[in-house]
């Protein structure tokens, strides 16, 4: 049996996974560069641990034919973005015109040929920016690892929820001024954004479906740029979107469809 704080979950029947607990290497900010604490691998192994005891019992739930909301293997691999290009050029959507790459040469030309390059880890967990602030020191860091460089898509910033088959929420993310990345944007941190309710082309609407079901997710956030010149360029998908400011802003039925997916029958 599964016990969590002396609470029974061996029987549940849904269960919705805000995101997969990862183990990482614990640091702090310390003169404009991070640290690693002294005891960071004993931690580090805890976590490990912890996460190992989380992953395996979510698995055990889905063996046993719970509904997960998503699945954990899903969430997983959906940290792997070069993944969600191919799921995204699969399911027929047109997507930023793409380079995944450590090195520099490369880079330099691909800079050359589209003027207008932005770029991100291949895992997530920092602000986009651009190719053109970069100096010529950092950018001969990329030989360490691959990272993803994209050409810039300008045009609105548009957020897709898709539950199951269904499309519960699009809008157009409202701030004073476009940022790079508008988590960037103070505006949009802070829970002053405005939004616009979206309507979908039916064939980017069947392109979203296609591409969380390549992915494994029943339950996906949808990042797509509506361009200047008529393209709706997609981005990528997140298995754990923030929604919650938009249900409240603009009432989108988000949290009932999920509890819906939860309580349907397999």
């Amino acid at each position: 049996r599964f016990l969590y704080r002396g609470v029974d979950l061996t029987d549940l029947e849904g269960y919705y996974l805000r995101s997969v607990p990862s183990a990482y290497a614990p640091a702090m900010e310390q003169d404009d560069e991070l640290v690693l604490y002294e005891d960071w691998f004993v931690r580090y192994m805890q976590q490990r641990e912890r996460a190992s005891y989380f992953i395996s019992w979510l698995l055990a739930l889905q063996d046993r034919g719970v509904r997960l909301i998503n699945p954990p293997q899903a969430a997983s691999v959906l940290q792997y973005k070069p993944f969600q290009l191919h799921a995204l050029r699969k399911a027929g959507a047109v997507v930023p015109k793409t380079l995944l790459t450590n090195d520099v040469a490369a880079v330099r030309a691909f800079g050359a040929e589209l003027k207008h390059v932005i770029f991100k880890p291949l895992m997530g967990g920092a602000i986009t920016r651009r190719l053109d602030e970069v100096g010529d020191d950092e950018l001969e860091a990329v030989v360490e690892s691959p990272v993803i460089f994209q050409e810039r898509i300008e045009g609105d910033d548009l957020r897709v929820m898709l539950a199951g088959d269904e499309v519960v929420s699009a809008v157009a993310i409202r701030t004073p001024s476009q940022h790079l990345d508008f988590r960037d944007d103070p505006v949009y941190s802070g829970g002053d954004a405005q939004y616009e309710s979206v309507t979908l082309p039916d064939e980017v609407v069947a392109q979203c479906r296609r591409a969380a079901r390549t992915c494994g997710l029943r339950f996906a956030g949808i990042d797509i740029k509506r361009a200047p010149d008529g393209r709706w360029v997609f981005l990528e998908l997140n298995s754990s979107p923030i929604y919650l400011d938009v249900e409240w802003k603009l009432g989108h039925p988000i949290s009932r469809a999920i509890a819906k997916l939860m309580c349907a029958a397999q």
